[in-house]
């Protein structure tokens, strides 16, 4: 997965899941979003509410872009998407501000400073034994 698609995927899911920009979220390479009271791996072949989310994400990323918000709510239509839940993801990204898009990009950019090594222990001896 890209920064940018762990970066709109955590956008997304706090917006369909009511979570603020304080709130600690951020999401895994293999689809896991971790929460500090859950962690759980988006499924959008089984769960409606995963699927409106990596829908979101999508349409997010594309925005990015600079594909119009107008003709994402066309092609998510086209690709079989219920009108009234493709207006509703028109209706967030018109509603995105400048300050919101910028948060996302300084998220894609965190993301992009996740190298995912692992944190070790210093082996270096310090003081008296």
């Amino acid at each position: 997965m890209t920064p940018e698609d762990r970066a709109t995927l955590e956008w997304a899911y706090r917006v369909v899941l009511g979570f603020s920009a304080e709130d600690e979220v951020f999401v895994l390479r293999d689809l896991t979003v971790v929460t500090p009271h859950d962690h759980a791996q988006l499924n959008p072949s089984d769960s409606a509410q995963d699927a409106l989310i990596v829908a979101l994400a999508q349409v997010m990323k594309l925005r990015l872009t600079g594909v119009q918000a107008g003709k994402l709510r066309c092609d998510l239509v086209a690709a079989g998407m219920r009108e009234e839940a493709a207006n509703r993801v028109h209706d967030h990204l018109v509603d995105v501000s400048v300050g919101e898009w910028t948060r996302l990009k300084e998220r894609i950019n965190w993301y992009r400073n996740d190298t995912c090594l692992p944190i070790t222990a210093s082996t270096a001896c310090s003081g008296v034994s």
